[in-house]
């Protein structure tokens, strides 16, 4: 499948790599530095949407969204496709389908880090006209270990929604925690290790207790970013009646920790801000 691919930043580029590697992909992003490596590369959406069948979007949020597909689209083809990958609120993404019109639109957000993406071990969550997700599977499975078709329309926005607030009340659970077993005099590295080893030992809280118990906080996923997919579940959950006080409190206290300096940190981060509000300094 020839593939004009728009945005190769963090976890674009491993994406995009790899399906270059079965599939003929033309990059194109704003940012030079990002294309470095591929191939084939365009210096405009135009030039890279020739002759492509389909267009694959990853990018930042709902107004480069609406922006990439109101150039895009009008040049694509009759049978193409236009898939966004991409943690966009379902309002925007609904707006990009009414301008999609007849070309089929495929919601694609993805599940898992940079790492995953670089292993090809993703979670596709893709909704959209089914005959066009299958035509797209073959690209999907160079990236990703698993993929689920769950409807037609907007639901897979809503769920790496579902998915992300987890991750968020997760993380913001842990350094409430954390915090408390410090001021209870637990040693914090055999704290980490029997979270591990416990009830609540899920595959997030496991992938964060090595990091985490070497204070070591690079970012696989930033407060910043994290602070924006939380608005958008907060967004969506206004937008559709729903309760999310635990969302709503996700969202304070990773704006906390990015005004705390730490906006650029890992999103576990967060059990910093309230360890300085417990009086605690760095665990021995």
């Amino acid at each position: 499948m020839k593939i004009a691919w728009i945005g190769t930043g963090k976890l674009g580029a491993p994406m995009a790599h790899r399906a270059a590697e079965a599939h003929e992909v033309v990059a194109f992003d704003t940012v030079q530095a990002n294309l470095e490596g591929f191939a084939h590369k365009a210096v405009s959406i135009a030039e890279a949407v020739v002759d492509a069948e389909a267009v694959i979007t990853t990018i930042p949020n709902d107004a480069v969204l609406a922006a990439v597909a109101a150039e895009a689209l009008p040049a694509l083809g009759a049978d193409a496709i236009f898939v966004d990958m991409s943690t966009v609120s379902p309002e925007g993404s609904a707006k990009v389908a009414d301008m999609a019109g007849a070309t089929a639109y495929i919601r694609a957000p993805v599940s898992g880090s940079v790492m995953h993406a670089e292993k090809g071990i993703l979670t596709v969550l893709a909704s959209g006209p089914t005959d066009a997700y299958d035509r797209l599977k073959p690209v999907f499975e160079t990236f990703s270990a698993a993929m689920y078709h769950v409807g037609a329309g907007e639901e897979a926005r809503y769920l790496k929604l579902v998915i992300n607030n987890m991750v968020g009340s997760t993380a913001a659970l842990l350094a409430e925690s954390l915090t408390l077993g410090r001021k209870g005099g637990l040693d914090w590295k055999l704290m980490l290790d029997v979270l591990s080893d416990s009830a609540v030992a899920s595959p997030l809280v496991k992938f964060k207790a090595e990091p985490l118990k070497a204070r070591h906080f690079a970012p696989a996923f930033t407060a910043e970013q994290m602070i924006k997919d939380i608005g958008l579940v907060v967004d969506a959950a206004q937008m559709s009646g729903t309760e999310t006080p635990l969302a709503a409190q996700t969202l304070k206290l990773m704006q906390d920790t990015a005004a705390a300096g730490m906006a650029h940190e890992d999103f576990v981060a967060a059990v910093k801000t309230l360890e300085a509000r417990a009086g605690l300094g760095e665990p021995e």
